[in-house]
């Protein structure tokens, strides 16, 4: 079985505004359900909450093929999302719209065996929505081809030299023009670091050029990973 992650998935969970605590420790049991060989072809699976003034988490996951997919969402854990949506969510979470492609990938875990953050505390949730006539150049920065006209190197090289980055992802959300990248850390400082680093400053400094708007940027509390 291929351990190279292609696919994956981003579901975020609105919380009731009572419920915010319920559902944070719902997803600590998700992850109790994913324990041992459970869902073999879950290769990660992340639960976050996100740093924004509505109480919402997210479930990030990744496969090496569509049938890790749908064993997932056929699986105990979804099963238990869905017949406790309603007490929990302030909206029924749309799973299929959260399916989206890797483009490349960089998975480092700083110490898999540890607790059940498996050593990583916060991360990122970048969104970019490429200009039309850009879509092609913002996908092949993110595969690792380079931005054209410009001298930099593709984004996956640029993470790889960053030590303190042990986990990122660049993501395509299919038919949409929506890219991502994905990252997590075990320190506010090594994040600190990474937004300083060369990804983000080639980014940054073709947004007016490449995309339709600014990244949307969300911070993330790591809550439970499989890796």
């Amino acid at each position: 079985m291929s351990t190279q992650p292609k696919i994956g998935q981003l579901v975020p969970l609105e919380a009731k505004a009572e419920q915010s605590e319920a559902l944070r420790e719902f997803l600590l049991t998700g992850y109790s359900l994913l324990s041992g060989n459970q869902e073999p072809e879950t290769l990660q699976w992340y639960a976050v909450k996100y740093d924004t003034p509505t109480p919402t988490y997210a479930i990030i996951d990744s496969f090496a093929a569509e049938s890790g997919r749908q064993a997932h969402i056929g699986g105990k854990v979804a099963e238990a999302l869905l017949a406790n949506s309603d007490k929990l969510l302030a909206r029924s979470p749309d799973i299929p719209i959260g399916a989206f492609d890797i483009l490349a990938s960089k998975i480092r875990p700083l110490d898999a065996q540890s607790d059940v953050k498996k050593g990583l505390a916060i991360g990122l949730r970048v969104l970019l929505k490429a200009k039309e006539d850009q879509v092609e150049t913002v996908r092949e920065f993110l595969q690792a081809k380079g931005i054209e006209r410009t001298p930099r190197k593709g984004a996956l090289p640029l993470v790889e030299a960053e030590a303190q980055t042990p986990v990122w992802y660049a993501i395509e959300f299919p038919g949409t023009k929506v890219f991502g990248i994905i990252d997590f850390f075990a320190t506010q400082e090594a994040l600190d670091l990474h937004l300083k680093g060369k990804v983000a400053e080639a980014l940054f400094a073709n947004v007016d050029r490449l995309l339709t708007g600014s990244p949307d940027i969300v911070k993330l509390e790591v809550l439970a990973v499989k890796i």
